[in-house]
């Protein structure tokens, strides 16, 4: 509650002032610096604070999409084996090679979608900072018009 009890003593100097007509520009900004700069501290901390768990969940879809990269490489790889042993012998290893070609497929398809779905419902706009930010500037604009 510290803060809103410096927002209420700032709004109470500022009315029970000298009358805006007397006071310098100086005045003024001297009054409004360390408030201002105050303002800015909490914002970037309400920013960091609320960007955070975005900034997981995006580092958990990348490693997500990095897996689904190494199982379609590896999926190449053994599809191109695959390829090797159908040319080279008509024979079961083949069959084998591909069995273990469509399953890393397989994994590799889910990870790369899991990945992009968690992508897609990120939403990296910080609302409640821009809210406040707005709030503030509101508030400030209806202090200097007294």
């Amino acid at each position: 509650m510290e803060g809103r009890e410096r927002v209420v003593e700032f709004g109470r100097e500022l009315r029970e002032g000298p009358e805006p007509s007397d006071r310098s520009i100086k005045e003024i900004i001297d009054v409004l610096r360390p408030q201002v700069q105050e303002l800015v501290a909490k914002q970037t901390e309400l920013a960091r604070t609320e960007l955070a768990p975005v900034g997981k969940r995006a580092g958990l879809a990348a490693g997500l999409l990095a897996a689904a990269a190494v199982f379609m490489l590896v999926f190449l790889i053994f599809l191109s084996l695959t390829g090797v042993y159908v040319l080279a012998v008509f024979l079961p290893q083949w069959v084998a090679a591909l069995i273990v070609s469509g399953i890393l497929l397989l994994v590799g398809g889910i990870l790369a979608g899991a990945g992009a779905s968690i992508l897609r419902k990120l939403d990296p706009k910080p609302h409640r900072t821009i809210r406040t930010l707005q709030q503030n500037v509101n508030w400030l604009k209806g202090q200097i018009s007294r």
